[in-house]
């Protein structure tokens, strides 16, 4: 599982799962942090059905550097 980074030193994981016989993209806090949610509710994840979506969430949000 990936983790990822911001400038601001938040983390987050991100991973592809199956759910429900579907791909899923899971984007799941790290460290006690929320994430924001689609009304700007606070979130410890947060669920995409396609890629492309979760990829444009973690780079409107800045979570741009690899940790490994």
């Amino acid at each position: 599982m990936p983790k990822l980074a911001n400038e601001q030193g938040q983390a987050v994981y991100f991973n592809g799962v199956t759910k429900g016989g579907k791909e899923r993209w899971i984007v799941l806090a790290a460290s006690g942090q929320t994430l924001q949610g689609r009304d700007r509710q606070k979130l410890k994840s947060r669920t995409f059905s396609q890629y492309h979506q979760a990829e444009a969430f973690l780079n409107r949000n800045g979570y741009t550097i690899a940790l490994y």
